[in-house]
């Protein structure tokens, strides 16, 4: 009799070396959730009774995101098993992506007092520990307050006057220098919630030059709002982002040009500890009085780009990267010589310093690659500026003006 009862039990159970002929286990490995569930479907079709098998069911519809129905199954395991600590230590991570971190909190902490296993102890401390976390981290950004972030450093620009290559066109040496950055920025979140957040910014952006090139000291004053939208598509997380910009920018504190842009973008993640950010720009911008001709001279128009940055992430905070920019840039100005089309190649590393408690202090360094083979910058059109050889007749310079690109 009781030999009966026991061998009706184990062709209840499958064996493990059915389950691993299956192919189950090695789609769950390859992350083939979807195929992996229709795997094990089959299998409880054949062992219904099999808790082995009505777990890892739970587990594989709690990766695929159906975390209610996850919950369920894992629930229906409890009532036949009240004291298994496996399904209630992954009933609490269920219950945590599901966004219920009490129902969670309350799982973990049984697996804690009741586990004689160190490991499922220590998994379970280590999610209460990122739950009590995130719950800080919301109760911080319900109460919306405004925030100050900046950025100082130096560039070392190769070209900062963007003197032509040509010297027939500039008599001008290319003068390499540094460039000193400041930029300080304020923002108050006016929209936060879980997967939308609009920002309204006040930006305040100074670059100064060394000796060679302080006749162009340059200060952006703008506004901004910035608003970020997260969305799934087929269950791959993309944070779409639109931003408007109105700059005014000086020049030697003399207004130099009124810039309004819009940035586009989109934000995802393909590979693991990597993240991929899709983004396309547009400007008009307006720099006040035209020259004499304007065909030629004019620098107002439109300008915009589209670009690809890719990060890779060496650490598990995801808080340090390299980076790696494309962008590919266009022009349609009034004037044909400030056309700026080209591309921007950057590559670069990040990492925090975790060095002033509640300030959070960063460090970047970066190379950039600029080539805009169509851009000459406008001592082009200043005769003092060319070679004597290059500059023409008084006859030949009063003629048709509209036609002779060194006429300013």
């Amino acid at each position: 009799m009781i030999q009966s009862a026991c061998a009706q039990e184990k062709a209840s159970l499958i064996s493990e070396k059915d389950l691993e002929a299956s192919g189950f286990p090695r789609l769950f490995r390859e992350r083939e959730f979807k195929r992996a569930l229709e795997s094990i479907d089959r299998l409880i079709r054949k062992y219904p009774d099999d808790p082995l098998l009505l777990r890892y069911r739970a587990l594989t519809l709690d990766k695929l995101g159906r975390h209610k129905e996850a919950v369920a199954a894992y629930r229906q395991l409890l009532a036949q098993q009240p004291n298994h600590v496996p399904t209630h230590l992954f009933l609490g991570l269920a219950y945590a992506r599901d966004g219920k971190p009490a129902e969670a909190t309350r799982e973990l902490q049984w697996v804690m007092e009741h586990s004689d296993s160190d490991d499922y102890r220590h998994w379970a401390q280590g999610q209460l520990s990122r739950i009590r976390k995130k719950r800080r981290h919301v109760a911080h950004l319900v109460h919306r307050k405004p925030y100050l972030f900046g950025k100082v450093g130096a560039a070392y620009d190769s070209n900062p006057l963007l003197t032509p290559d040509d010297g027939t066109l500039s008599s001008e040496p290319h003068r390499a220098g540094a460039d000193y950055i400041l930029d300080l920025t304020t923002g108050y979140p006016f929209i936060l919630e879980k997967n939308t957040r609009v920002d309204a910014l006040y930006i305040n952006e100074t670059l100064l030059h060394d000796r060679g090139t302080d006749d162009v000291n340059f200060t952006s004053q703008g506004v901004a709002v910035d608003a970020k939208r997260r969305t799934f598509i087929d269950r791959r997380p993309v944070l779409w982002g639109a931003r408007y910009d109105f700059r005014a920018n000086f020049l030697r504190s003399d207004l130099f040009s009124v810039v309004n842009q819009l940035l586009l973008s989109a934000d995802t993640i393909f590979w693991r500890h990597t993240r991929t950010d899709l983004y396309g720009r547009a400007s008009y911008a307006n720099y006040g009085p035209d020259g004499s001709n304007p065909p030629v001279t004019s620098r107002d128009g439109v300008r915009g780009g589209i670009g690809v940055i890719q990060y890779f992430y060496p650490t598990r905070d995801y808080k340090s990267y390299v980076f790696l920019k494309e962008e590919w840039n266009a022009a349609d100005t009034r004037g044909d010589n400030f056309d700026r089309e080209g591309s921007l190649t950057r590559i670069g590393l990040h990492a925090p310093l975790r060095c002033l408690g509640p300030v959070d202090p960063d460090l970047s360094v970066g190379f950039d690659y600029g080539v805009y083979p169509e851009f000459s910058s406008l001592s082009t059109l200043d005769q003092s500026e060319r070679p004597p050889s290059q500059i023409p007749p008084a006859s030949i310079r009063e003629t048709s003006p509209s036609t002779r690109p060194w006429a300013a």
